[in-house]
């Protein structure tokens, strides 16, 4: 009897930690520093304190404008804005891509069906936009 008790705990915390995995597939960070980390610690990009927004290999992608716009370094299209309440993003057609809960030194980022997809540091949280870049829908058009 207690080797199936302890069959089912392994079964579940296994399960546990298979979804936890799942859930931080696409979970990204911006430290401090203004580098942008991927779920596996790599740094995948970079956001300076002048708002602009560099790859991995350094090449300027995109950069925030003085009223909040995510602009695309090589076609100077808008990508999307920061609202005017700074805690939700919205993408170039308007509608919501994601929103910040401030959560002490740093913001949840939260994609506009409600699942986490990363940090920013609380003193970068108005360049949290810079996420965007770095998601799989705006890499396929650089």
């Amino acid at each position: 009897m207690k080797s199936f008790s302890h069959i089912f705990l392994l079964l579940g915390l296994l399960s546990v930690s298979l979804s936890t995995m799942a859930q931080s597939r696409n979970y990204k960070h911006i430290a401090q520093s203004g580098e942008i980390k991927d779920e596996k610690g790599l740094t995948i990009g970079t956001v300076s304190k002048d708002q602009i927004i560099k790859d991995f290999n350094g090449q300027k992608i995109a950069f925030i404008d003085n009223q909040g716009n995510l602009i695309d370094a090589k076609t100077n299209k808008k990508m999307g804005r920061m609202g005017k309440d700074g805690k939700n993003y919205y993408n170039a057609e308007g509608e919501l891509e994601f929103k910040m809960k401030d959560n002490g030194n740093t913001c949840e980022i939260f994609n506009a069906a409600g699942k986490k997809i990363g940090d920013v540091h609380s003193s970068l949280k108005a360049s949290a936009c810079a996420l965007a870049c770095f998601q799989e829908k705006h890499r396929k058009h650089s």
